[in-house]
């Protein structure tokens, strides 16, 4: 189950306008790396959580290379990485330069899959703590 918190929030544009009611995500636990390793490991009856490290640390170095590379990296039943920028503009094409980049975000599109198991989820509310 996706457990969440419910919060009043008001609408930027118009403060007379009523709060409503919206729901965020509640992070249960942050899985380390470690934690990860051995998750999949256990799970797929790998007794060396090495080999399961080694293959993580080498996708990761990997993808890296390829979105610095400009290609859009496609993992089966998990998604496609691409990278998008965040430029402050310029007056002309002419007056652009690498200056003008100010952020590069990575961008995750889950797999149909993916999206699929999460559309299927439960929720849980849970007490804001």
């Amino acid at each position: 189950m996706i457990p969440y918190h419910v919060f009043l929030l008001g609408n930027p544009l118009d403060s007379a306008e009523p709060k409503k009611a919206y729901a965020k995500c509640v992070t249960v636990d942050n899985v380390s790396h470690e934690q990860f390793v051995r998750n999949v490991a256990e799970y797929s009856g790998i007794h060396w959580r090495g080999n399961i490290k080694g293959v993580l640390s080498n996708c990761v170095e990997r993808l890296a290379l390829h979105l610095v590379h400009g290609d859009r990296v496609t993992i089966e039943d998990l998604g496609t990485f691409s990278v998008s920028l965040k430029c402050k503009g310029a007056a002309s094409v002419a007056s652009f330069s690498n200056k003008n980049i100010k952020e590069v975000n990575i961008v995750f599109t889950p797999c149909k899959k993916l999206k699929e198991t999460l559309a299927a989820a439960e929720f849980k509310q849970t007490k804001r703590q």
